[in-house]
């Protein structure tokens, strides 16, 4: 993987720094070991072991990955804290052979923190485990390198008596997967073209209220902007490039949404917004029964222009409930998620506005209709994804799951229903259950007839021994949009110290 190169020294500069200053400072060096092997039946590895694990394991079957990582913990004052940590993977019959899963390091000062580098990022306001995840940045594809900051957690603001809190990210970074876009576009004659040298820029904000009172709410919004790059396609039997600037001046404009205002007479249809713009807007409201219970609803509204921040979008969105227990000691039920994901209304199938057209058509295009949003498909960038996998929800299939290579987004008109449910059986043993099913239409420029469909179920059980960790899943696919795939899982893990 490019780049990594950078991201390996800057972790690197961290451990000697802490080993120096061990005598006269608390510093705390542990390391991972971990081995999963998940073998079966079908295309692909089951959807519900692969899916949001920041692709970890691969969506082909048969396959299994060592994995080590060191971590490193350094405290210059109670609150002033560095941290880092380097990752790395070796997988046989996998989507990628040797590579670094993470690698970064994090300066943190009391509730905030300033970090560089690649890391496995956990969700905000969606359940980890449990959810089919964000819409935007959930825990489906590789992490992306990046430069960002932002709180630890949720920050209670001052002079507020504690009823407001935030949540805040802000960074920049860039796609590793060049070489795997070019690939797919020199191996598979069924694309026209392809991206590369993508910038990525991210941002949260999330407000809540005390999470401690009877009734309490959370509203917030995730951005994520594609933009900079050279895309490559053939015009008239010649492969051409044109690229995109990634100058201060994009990097501000990756901010909030700015456009060409003659992108029809500079021959740059794409850029009447400039970069591909993915987006949630979150309304949450949760309900502490007691101390131990509590229950939350919420919408997390998709939007890739202004239409779908009007809820133009008709009832696309990820609607859920979430039961969650924080009882101490063994409890059946930890915690459960009921989910409806819709994604087939998208603004409407119509997309009509007059800039799309030349003088003097333009001036006499009165109506506009700005519709069919084509979720996480892209005429230059091609796809939201990172090596193949959406960053967001997984419900819409990844193209990875393309058995000719086609780079983008083939079925982002989904309804689907999701019920994840975990808990404790023993003080050593654990469970967790997931189910989706989910009926696709196509795409509105290409739609499916007859739709597909799928079911997929896992069952999962870990046993906990001191630093030991062993855990045992199996999953299936049921329908024609994975085909029918039954897989076994099996993974050790073990939790060492070093300093």
């Amino acid at each position: 993987m490019r780049h990594l190169s950078t991201i390996l020294l800057a972790a690197s500069l961290l451990c000697p720094a802490s080993a120096d200053a061990q005598d006269t400072l608390a510093t705390r060096i542990t390391y991972d070991l971990s081995a999963e092997t998940a073998v079966g039946t079908g295309d692909y590895t089951a959807f519900q072991l692969s899916a949001n694990r920041h692709h970890l394991l691969s969506t082909r079957p048969n396959t299994a990955y060592l994995r080590g990582a060191v971590n490193i913990k350094h405290s210059f004052s109670q609150d002033l804290m560095l941290t880092g940590a380097i990752d790395a993977i070796g997988s046989v019959h996998a989507d990628h052979k040797v590579y670094l899963q993470q690698a970064y390091a994090n300066l943190s000062y009391k509730s905030f923190f300033l970090e560089a580098g690649s890391r496995e990022q956990q969700q905000v306001v969606r359940d980890d485990l449990l959810s089919t995840g964000s819409f935007v940045k959930g825990t489906n594809a590789k992490p992306i390198p990046q430069v960002h900051l932002g709180t630890i957690g949720f920050w209670t603001v001052p002079y507020t008596k504690d009823w407001l809190q935030i949540n805040f990210d802000f960074g920049y970074g860039k796609f590793l997967d060049c070489g795997f876009r070019e690939d797919q576009f020199n191996d598979h004659e069924v694309n026209r073209a392809y991206a590369k040298g993508i910038w990525y820029h991210q941002k949260h904000l999330y407000f809540r209220s005390n999470p401690e009172k009877t009734i309490f709410v959370t509203a917030g919004i995730e951005h994520a902007v594609q933009f900079g790059g050279e895309k490559f396609e053939y015009v008239n039997g010649v492969l051409t490039a044109s690229k995109k600037k990634a100058d201060l001046k994009a990097f501000w404009n990756a901010i909030l949404p700015r456009g060409d205002a003659n992108y029809f007479e500079n021959g740059a249809m794409e850029d009447w917004v400039y970069g591909n713009h993915i987006g949630v807007l979150t309304y949450q409201i949760g309900w502490n029964i007691n101390k131990n219970h509590q229950i939350q609803a919420y919408l997390d509204n998709p939007f890739e222009d202004g239409s779908g921040m009007r809820k133009g979008n008709g009832y696309d969105g990820l609607w859920g409930l979430q039961y969650t227990n924080k009882a101490t000691g063994r409890q059946y039920v930890r915690g459960a998620v009921f989910e409806y994901f819709q994604s087939t209304n998208q603004s409407g199938p119509l997309h009509w506005d007059g800039g799309d057209y030349p003088e003097p058509i333009r001036s006499q295009i009165h109506d506009k209709v700005t519709g069919k949003d084509d979720y996480y498909n892209h005429d230059f960038y091609r796809s939201y994804t990172h090596y193949g996998m959406t960053p967001g929800n997984p419900l819409i299939t990844s193209p990875i799951y393309n058995k000719d290579g086609y780079s983008t987004f083939r079925d982002n008109r989904v309804k689907a229903w999701h019920l994840g449910i975990n808990g404790e059986i023993t003080d050593r043993l654990s469970y967790l259950v997931k189910g989706s099913y989910r009926e696709g239409w196509g795409t509105y420029d290409v739609p499916l007839s007859p739709k597909h469909h799928s079911f997929d179920a896992m069952l999962l059980g870990i046993y906990a021994l001191g630093p030991w960790q062993f855990s045992a899943a199996y999953a299936f696919d049921k329908g024609n949009i994975y085909g029918d795939c039954s897989t076994f899982d099996f993974k050790i893990c073990y939790h060492g110290k070093i300093l």
